[in-house]
């Protein structure tokens, strides 16, 4: 029997079968704009930024008469910014290794470490988007996992599929309303902003926006990712545009420190009408604000908690991008590999040094992440 060659091309592809076979989170992302960068020159530019539109959101009228709307279309930006690379070097004389050496030794350890890389990234980048939920995927720290497992025992043992091999990470399938769920150790943490003894109000009546003022806040250093909600005002039905009952939940899309007053920058915006309308109404005048990890809502005070961050989404929520990397480089033994199933590029290069006899070589993928859709989400804290 012919022995196995060790080139670039089957590193390349021992490597991506290891980074499929680890990943958790991001396998259950939105994966199809990855070709949106095809049609650029020798493959995609680290930075590019690329528009993805949103569905359309219509508000249905009732008569006879014809009313036309407007045709809104709504994009957010995804951007090609993570160049991931495990860097790594044998001599000749190593090269001669048997197969299942280098795969214990380099292929499999890269791709876990790109792997890993990637959910800590692309959790890190979308949790601190999200303030709301629909039907469900859930990727669970393992501390949810274990609090949720203990109180539904009987739910989590599905005997249909006990005999059958669950995807990477995945330890159970239907259940409490949610169709897969997942257990990753490498979901973000959210640490909270604080304020002194503080009765958080709104400053006026009217607003609209992706910003909100208040008044009432003490000494604030509030976190991006931090969340809030405010009386009086409840989140509509994306596709309805009825009333939930519930308080809509907004959350902080960047850092803000201040005393007593200050706008805070927010996300979803405050639209009290039409095809984008978010919430029920506008904030009242004094209306009173409540913070997620606040004491409460008079003279209350909040310290900074650092909490896990589990995720329950819809796949639609996130995106998740790779695309091409230039495989023709001079001087260098260059090979990609591309695979259908996750939808992941990977460039393996090597360049032979003949004053040291070593064969530095690196695995690389260029990446992306973003939230799409964040109101198809929702955060749990543990």
């Amino acid at each position: 029997m012919a022995n196995t060659i060790i080139t670039p091309t089957w590193v390349s592809k021992d490597v991506a079968v290891a980074w499929k076979n680890n990943i958790k989170l991001i396998a259950n992302f939105d994966r199809q704009w990855d070709r949106t960068w095809e049609n650029l020159p020798q493959g995609a530019k680290i930075g590019d930024t690329a528009q993805v539109r949103l569905p359309q959101r219509f508000v249905v009228t009732e008569g006879q008469a014809f009313v036309q709307q407007a045709i809104l279309n709504q994009t957010v930006p995804v951007s090609v910014n993570h160049q991931y690379q495990v860097g790594m070097g044998w001599s000749s004389a190593d090269s001669a290794l048997r197969v299942e050496e280098v795969q214990e030794r380099y292929t499999m350890p890269a791709g876990r470490a790109l792997a890993s890389k990637a959910d800590v990234q692309s959790g890190a980048e979308v949790y601190y988007t999200v303030y709301n939920s629909v039907e469900l995927v859930a990727v669970l720290d393992p501390k949810s996992q274990s609090k949720l497992l203990a109180a539904n025992f009987a739910l989590f043992n599905p005997q249909a599929q006990i005999s059958k091999y669950f995807r990477s990470g995945q330890f159970a399938g239907a259940a409490l309303g949610v169709d897969e769920w997942f257990w990753d150790p490498l979901l973000p943490t959210h640490t909270t902003g604080t304020f002194t003894t503080a009765t958080p109000i709104v400053s006026s009546a009217g607003q609209t926006g992706s910003t909100l003022a208040m008044s009432g806040l003490g000494t604030y250093a509030f976190k991006k990712g931090d969340i809030f909600t405010v009386a009086g005002v409840n989140s509509v039905n994306p596709v309805g545009y009825t009333d939930t009952g519930d308080l809509q939940q907004f959350v902080i899309t960047a850092d803000t420190a201040g005393t007593t007053t200050g706008t805070l920058p927010i996300s979803p915006p405050i639209i009290t009408s039409g095809q984008l309308q978010t919430v029920t109404a506008s904030p009242a005048n004094n209306a009173v604000v409540t913070f997620l990890g606040a004491t409460g809502t008079v003279a209350a005070t909040m310290a900074a908690t650092t909490s896990k961050q589990s995720l329950v989404f819809n796949p639609g929520a996130f995106a998740f991008v790779a695309v091409d990397l230039p495989k023709n480089l001079p001087g260098a033994n260059s090979r990609r590999v591309n695979d259908e199933q996750v939808r992941i590029s990977l460039r393996w290069t090597e360049q032979y040094q003949f004053m040291s006899d070593q064969l530095p070589s690196k695995v690389e993928m260029l990446v992306g992440v973003a939230a799409i859709v964040p109101q198809f989400a929702f955060r749990c804290f543990s």
